[in-house]
């Protein structure tokens, strides 16, 4: 194949925070010319799919040898400096700078949502009065705006874009955590 005339010598691979290395055992066997392999993701957020339920996966960040060799990039690009500020200062020790055009705090707005309670539904969670709320926001605000809607739980995604559809709204714009990686959009609500 391709790889037998221009064999692979460099390899990135990016989200491995999310990768458990078991998955990458199959390049080093397959790749014999492989010279230099760089790890891009971050061990503070999303953990690989299925770790809660098998805690013994390991991403390349859990081997304590490889650490000192790891590099923090401290700048962020993507969200605007209000948001970037405070997940440098609750998450990465303040250590986290932001780069964005995008920089008085009225970008970010919180709505109190009260009375809501939280249903399991299955192995996931629901909070119909959180569903309202979202409809609300888009049916007044989001609407005709670039704009997705992410929640921490698949079954509330689940019913937030069953509503959305029975109301003839914008629905294929709501994700999950998970599902959200790689995904960008100007007005997110969470």
């Amino acid at each position: 194949g391709v790889f037998d005339l221009v064999p692979v010598e460099r390899l990135v691979v990016d989200e491995a925070s999310q990768i458990d290395t078991f998955e990458f055992m199959h390049l080093f066997h397959k790749f014999k010319e492989l010279q230099k392999i760089c790890f891009f993701g971050d061990p503070k957020q999303l953990p690989p799919y299925g770790k809660e339920a098998a805690p013994r996966i390991q991403t390349i960040f859990d081997f304590k040898h490889i650490k000192p060799a790891a590099f923090f990039l401290e700048t962020q690009y993507r969200m605007p400096i209000p948001v970037g500020d405070f997940i440098s200062k609750h998450v990465y020790n303040s250590k986290l700078r932001s780069d964005h055009r995008i920089t008085v705090m009225s970008c970010v707005k919180f709505v109190n949502v009260s009375k809501g309670e939280e249903t399991k539904v299955g192995s996931s969670w629901m909070n119909m009065e959180e569903v309202h709320a979202v409809m609300n926001l888009v049916r007044y605000y989001y609407k005709t705006k670039d704009f997705c809607v992410i929640t921490p739980y698949d079954a509330q995604r689940g019913a937030i874009q069953k509503s959305l559809k029975a109301a003839d709204l914008p629905w294929d714009m709501v994700y999950n955590v998970d599902s959200f990686q790689g995904t960008s959009a100007t007005n997110i609500a969470v």
